[in-house]
Parts: C-alpha cells; sequence; structure tokens
C-alpha cells in the first residue's frame, strides 16, 4: 500500500469525487458490485480481484482504470479543458474495456511510452503496472460472458468517440477499422441529407430565345 499518496492516485480518486484512493475502493467498488446489470457488476469485481490480487492498498485499482484511460486518449486525470466522461460508472467500464481490448493491441514501443506515462502519475514500478494490466486482462476473460464482452466493446467504442478517438485506433482490429470507416461514411452521408431541404425550390424553365 502506499505510505503516502501520489498526486495521481488522489487526483483520479477526486474524479469520481472520493477525497482517497481507499473511500474510492470501500464506496464506487461496492457500488457498481451491487449493480442490477451484470456488465457493470462484473466490473466491480474485476477492480475488486485487482485489489485482491495484488495486496492490501487501493491504488492498484484506480492504476487500471488510469492505464484505460490513457488508452482512450481522455488522459489519465482530467486537466483544464478536457472532456470527460459525465457518467463515472460508464467510465470506469469504459476504462476496464479498453484496458481488455486495447493493452496487448499495442506495440512494445506504445506499451512502454504509457507505462512511462503512468508510472509518473502513479509513482510506481512500470513493471507493477503491466502486472495490474495483464491480471485485470485474464480476469477480464474469466468473470465476463461474450454477451457481457460485446456490450463492453460497445461502451469502449461510445467513450473513444467522446475522446476523439475510434475503436479500431484501440483494438487495431481489420474489422473494427473498417466498421469505424463505415460509421464514419454513413454519419457524413446523413448529415449531408440533413442539409438538403426537404422539399427544393421549384425553378421555372428558361424562357425560349
Amino acid at each position: 500500500m502506499l505510505q503516502i499518496a501520489t498526486a495521481g492516485v488522489t487526483a483520479l480518486a477526486q474524479v469520481y469525487g472520493f477525497s482517497d484512493a481507499s473511500s474510492f475502493l470501500a464506496s464506487h467498488v461496492e457500488m457498481l458490485k451491487g449493480l442490477d446489470n451484470v456488465l457493470l457488476s462484473r466490473c466491480g469485481h474485476v477492480l475488486e480481484a485487482v485489489q485482491i490480487g495484488f495486496g492490501v492498498g487501493s491504488e492498484h485499482g484506480l492504476m487500471l482504470i488510469g492505464v484505460g484511460r490513457a488508452l482512450l486518449g481522455a488522459g489519465i486525470v482530467p486537466v483544464g479543458g478536457t472532456i470527460s466522461l459525465a457518467n463515472p460508472v460508464m467510465m470506469t467500464c469504459a476504462a476496464i474495456g479498453a484496458v481488455h481490448y486495447g493493452w496487448h493491441a499495442l506495440s512494445e514501443d506504445e506499451r512502454n511510452k504509457l507505462l512511462d506515462t503512468v508510472a509518473d502519475a502513479f509513482a510506481m514500478g512500470k513493471q507493477l503496472i503491466k502486472s495490474v494490466a495483464d491480471f485485470a486482462v485474464e480476469t477480464i476473460k474469466a468473470l465476463l460472458s461474450s454477451e457481457n464482452l460485446a456490450e463492453l466493446k460497445r461502451m469502449v467504442a461510445d467513450a473513444a468517440t467522446t475522446f476523439g478517438r475510434r475503436l479500431g485506433d484501440i483494438t487495431r482490429s481489420i474489422t473494427d477499422r473498417a466498421l469505424d470507416v463505415r460509421n464514419i461514411a454513413v454519419g457524413h452521408a446523413s448529415s449531408m441529407m440533413s442539409a438538403i431541404p426537404k422539399r427544393l425550390p421549384f425553378q421555372r424553365p428558361a424562357e425560349p430565345s
């Protein structure tokens, strides 16, 4: 357990309205576990498993969320002018989903850069952070059904869009990138169609000369 809360731990806990990591774990995680929605509840169990798996200390769950936020393009903690999801439950689950779908999609260089960023924010070793992410991926596979994972993927896609990214940017999947392109095209076509008047003005034919 951290003897002195680092700036990253405290700042991320405060994003959720808690003064410290211990309060976050005791309230937010327990609330998630108690929700009727199966996916949201199991995300709470993922955070709890991370905390139990790495011993006493509440920072590991926040560390996992920090990794997920970085993958989503949200930054570990919001800074001035940075957008964040208004719903903290959705932010937590989207971050967990981003780790599941994006962690192993990173190149070694990209993963090292992300680890550097999270390590600086949490004042923790890169190997510990990597272990937390790897453990979370395996835990998610064990706790979530295929239906849960499909719903989680949609949640990641929605969150990524909020932060100016697409699902394919996170998963690096050719299928997801193709779907992103199609969605962009459909959205562009829809915006063009909405700009066309429903009734075009009548134009009289030119007078014969």
